[in-house]
């Protein structure tokens, strides 16, 4: 009786454990092939086309509409300085005045000549209708006299002519003495000093004034080159400056250079800016806004389903199950999609997320979600 209880519990005991082996192995199985079917079921989506748009945001520097350097035209002196820096000048106000004793003493002797010449000149008409007047009576005046004093009235009318000219020519270098405004703005820079000589033959070549026109601004930002197509005349803008937070300003843009720096790669583009209160100041950094999209529709997918590595930016497109890398160029970003461009085309199926681990021809098992 002992050795059968014995034999039945060694059996009962085997049976037990041969139970657990098989239902452990069992689960084994089963962990094993879910965990293989979670390797190969990715979410994917469908390439679809949009219009991409984004809110740009890039730096600018403004600048002064108009901005020059102040020379004097002619040799000369400063006699006097009229605005210094900081001074606000209309168009036409004279800044400085120059003194060129010898430029006085030219324009005496070029109004000298034309006085002279307009004496020569009535004489000469005065014995041309003299001659007329006595050529009425037959062989008083021979042809040849009247040739002549026809002549002299010629050449002393042309030689008034260039007299006057010349009296003109001086009359405007004297003009330059008075060094005038050419907008209105602000001296920003005065170099020079009363006495100091100045004018073309100064090897310095140092300009007396620095102008600036502040009423109006330009802003200027440079564009990415891939942004490029997106950029239109007379479109909105909106920019902020570190002195005055938290206020925006508005402009349009308005002009457009249509060349890309080799350098940058990028674009150059211009908005005109109202400075009212003259609150702004050229040299400020400006943070821009610019909306921007395309002119027509382009190719987009989820963010994610774009990789970016050292060596190449691809997304993962399923061909006949299998994984595919295919490289891409990325385009602009807006809301969780990127628009790309390459050998895709509308409708194919990519990987919602792209990652290198995802080796090239692996068969895949993908589900379809939205972007």
């Amino acid at each position: 009786m002992r050795t059968r209880i014995v034999i039945f519990c060694s059996a009962l005991v085997i049976a037990v454990a041969i139970n657990g082996c098989s239902t452990r192995g069992a689960e084994e199985d089963s962990k094993s092939i879910e965990k293989q079917d979670e390797q190969v079921v990715f979410p994917a989506v469908k390439v679809t086309r949009a219009n991409p748009g984004e809110n740009l945001q890039i730096p600018g520097e403004l600048m002064s509409y108009y901005e020059t350097d102040i020379y004097p035209k002619v040799n000369s002196y400063i006699r006097k300085m009229n605005v210094d820096i900081g001074d606000k000048v209309h168009n036409g106000q004279v800044l400085a005045e120059l003194e060129a004793p010898e430029l006085t003493a030219q324009l005496a002797e070029a109004y000298a000549k034309v006085r002279s010449f307009e004496a020569q000149m009535i004489a000469s008409k005065a014995v041309y209708r003299r001659l007329l007047v006595a050529a009425n009576t037959k062989g008083a005046v021979s042809p040849n006299d009247m040739d002549v004093a026809r002549s002299k009235v010629v050449a002393d009318s042309l030689s008034l002519l260039g007299a006057n000219a010349v009296y003109q020519a001086h009359q405007e270098m004297i003009s330059y003495l008075r060094i005038k405004a050419p907008f209105d703005g602000i001296i920003t820079d005065r170099k020079l000093a009363p006495g100091a000589f100045v004018g073309p033959a100064d090897k310095s070549a140092t300009p007396m004034y620095r102008i600036k026109q502040e009423s109006m601004l330009r802003l200027q930002v440079a564009i990415p080159e891939r942004y490029t197509d997106a950029i239109r005349e007379k479109q909105p803008i909106s920019f902020s400056v570190v002195s005055l937070p938290g206020q925006m300003f508005k402009g349009k843009i308005n002009r457009v250079t249509h060349n890309i720096d080799r350098q940058t790669r990028s674009e150059l583009v211009e908005i005109q800016v109202i400075n009212l209160g003259q609150r702004l100041a050229p040299g400020m950094y400006a943070q821009v806004v610019l909306p921007v999209g395309r002119s027509g529709s382009s190719l987009v997918v989820p963010s994610s389903a774009v990789s970016t590595t050292m060596e190449k930016c691809f997304v993962i497109r399923i061909d006949n199950g299998k994984a595919n890398w295919i490289d891409v160029k990325k385009g602009m970003e807006s809301g969780g999609k990127t628009e790309i461009f390459g050998p895709v085309k509308d409708g194919d199926t990519v990987l919602k997320t792209a990652n290198d681990e995802i080796p090239q021809g692996q068969p895949v098992k993908v589900t379809y979600s939205d972007f």
